[in-house]
């Protein structure tokens, strides 16, 4: 898993208020690239982008999901399944995921223009503007059918 995150001064915010984007790579596939807007999460299968500086501005810094972020306990698991994350807005849209990896989920979420990012579920306080659909994966029951 790979993140860009945005520092100032030498400094950066915490987990989900640094996030820019990040990417989910699989062996011999491209790389899945999550970007959250408003409401809305698009993926798009592209390699990360190079990190750059915007002089007094700051910096965004591209490199591989490091402790004690969240992402970073994620990193080297295999992806399981995956289950969309409907947002509040009227227009049909994906506002994230729930990724299920091997020893654990991960949900992820553009909600006002920032990023929920939490192990588990979607938090109780947070389940009126994200509904959580149903895993899209084939589950070891279904392929026996």
């Amino acid at each position: 898993m790979s993140e860009a995150r945005y520092w100032y001064e030498g400094q950066r915010d915490d987990d989900a208020a640094s996030l820019l984007d990040f990417w989910l790579h699989f062996e011999g596939k491209p790389a899945l690239m999550a970007h959250g807007c408003g409401e809305h999460l698009s993926l798009e299968l592209v390699d990360p982008y190079p990190s750059y500086e915007m002089q007094e501005c700051g910096e965004t810094k591209v490199g591989p999901a490091r402790e004690p972020d969240l992402l970073a306990s994620f990193v080297g698991q295999r992806l399981l399944d995956a289950s969309l994350i409907h947002g509040y807005t009227t227009e049909p849209s994906v506002g994230g995921l729930r990724l299920r990896f091997e020893h654990g989920d991960l949900v992820v979420a553009s909600l006002g223009d920032e990023w929920v990012l939490r192990p588990g579920t979607v938090s109780t306080d947070l389940r009126q503007y994200l509904t959580v659909g149903p895993w899209l994966g084939f589950s070891e029951d279904r392929q026996r059918r």
